[in-house]
């Protein structure tokens, strides 16, 4: 009806707070990195571990929660995710006596917590848009950057009032209630309630050919489009990785104080924010392809600028623009993705995808903390993000030129 808002964008407004629910929680973790160091007398390399093994873990879990997703039910797949979060910032407070135990609690509940949401609620956006997918990805998304923000310094605020075990605890029940809340309003498909995307019919389909059949991931990891666009998105992701688990350090081993330190990863998660929201709509406009080609290239010099800074100020400059580069990334992988595979079966294709973003976690945060630990100092793991950058603009390149037509047996 003419005058009543189309209700694709609720689901884009619920996934946002999902997004940020997750992802403010699980990057959160950076801010508790010396009370967790200093509470287990552990190496940052260790530490850092916890953090990389979770990551891994969430992305490994979205190839099942996606075809989950796929084939019964978006919403309770996602609630089981959001209670299993809950569940690991609540069980790991109280795990303080041995570090392997708080890895296995905080690695295995986080992991499958933020596993069993992300991709079943990024995927249900595709769905509901095709015209205008790009910039409702681009919302949606700006959840992450914007937890990635609120989570690191909430976190902060509250540990100089009570012990970092009670702020875990505070952030369970935070996300219990309003995650909970937020799944309650998903629609897998606009066709569930009689609608259809972007809230009319479309009579001329032709310029995305598969987004009404699409294939499943047999057929698209068949390809070899699929597999340079694996190694882009896991060698594009390497550095995001990198700088949200060690950009505190950093600012610290630089004597920068600890809420300085905590600010500027909530300054990855603003510029996170600004770049979803404005370079999904150029995304529309110019091609998600050929934007994304051109900020995954400006990461690569942006490490440049993190390897020269002297201070607070031209660290904060960095985060917010490196953040910003990487939110618009993130938010044109699905619908590159979406472009080249289609929708159908876009929640198991996905999945499989994000499997090299939690390699990329493994690598950005442990590889970059052993590095640290055998030169004692950053400039290797900031040379490590800017290369990984340029070899995930080469594989971009190589996935659009290449077929889509199944590789041969």
């Amino acid at each position: 009806m003419r005058g009543k808002r189309f209700y694709g964008w609720y689901v884009v407004a619920a996934a946002h707070i999902l997004l940020m629910l997750i992802f403010g929680a699980a990057y959160s973790f950076g801010a508790f990195f010396f009370q967790i160091q200093s509470n287990f007398d552990a190496g940052r390399f260790s530490v850092a571990s916890v953090f990389s093994l979770t990551a891994f873990l969430y992305y490994l879990v979205g190839v099942f929660s996606g075809s989950f997703a796929d084939r019964f039910s978006t919403r309770g797949v996602v609630v089981t995710g959001i209670l299993f979060l809950a569940a690991g910032f609540l069980f790991s407070s109280f795990a303080t006596h041995s570090l392997h135990t708080f890895l296995a609690i905080f690695c295995l509940f986080v992991g499958l917590g933020v596993g069993l949401v992300y991709v079943p609620t990024v995927t249900t956006v595709q769905r509901w848009f095709i015209v205008r997918r790009s910039t409702a990805s681009g919302i949606a998304l700006a959840g992450t950057g914007l937890g990635t923000f609120i989570g690191p310094n909430v976190a902060g605020v509250l540990m100089e009032f009570v012990s970092w075990q009670s702020t875990m605890r505070i952030f369970a029940v935070a996300i219990a209630l309003f995650g909970v809340i937020a799944a309650m309003v998903l629609h897998a498909t606009p066709k569930s309630l009689g609608l259809h995307p972007d809230g009319v019919e479309q009579t001329n389909t032709r310029a995305i050919p598969l987004s009404s059949k699409g294939m499943d991931l047999r057929e698209a990891s068949g390809t070899a489009r699929f597999w340079w666009y694996f190694g882009a998105i896991l060698m594009g992701s390497v550095g995001l990785f990198l700088a949200l688990v060690h950009i505190n350090p950093f600012a610290r081993e630089m004597g920068i104080s600890g809420t300085e330190a905590n600010l500027l990863i909530g300054f990855v998660g603003a510029g996170n924010v600004g770049g979803r929201l404005f370079l999904g709509g150029v995304g529309d406009k110019i091609g998600p392809k050929r934007l994304l080609v051109w900020l995954t290239f400006s990461l690569a010099v942006l490490n440049g600028l993190w390897l020269g800074s002297a201070g607070f100020v031209s660290l904060a400059i960095f985060a917010v623009l490196f953040g910003a580069a990487n939110g618009g990334c993130i938010s044109l992988y699905p619908s590159v993705a979406a472009n080249w595979f289609g929708t159908k079966n876009l929640g198991a294709i996905l999945g499989a995808l994000y499997i090299g973003v939690g390699i990329a976690a493994v690598a950005g945060g442990s590889i970059a903390g052993l590095l640290f630990d055998t030169y004692h100092n950053y400039a290797a793991s900031i040379m490590l993000s800017a290369v990984c950058a340029l070899v995930s603009v080469l594989f971009i390149v190589c996935a659009e030129r290449s077929a889509p037509a199944a590789i041969a047996a």
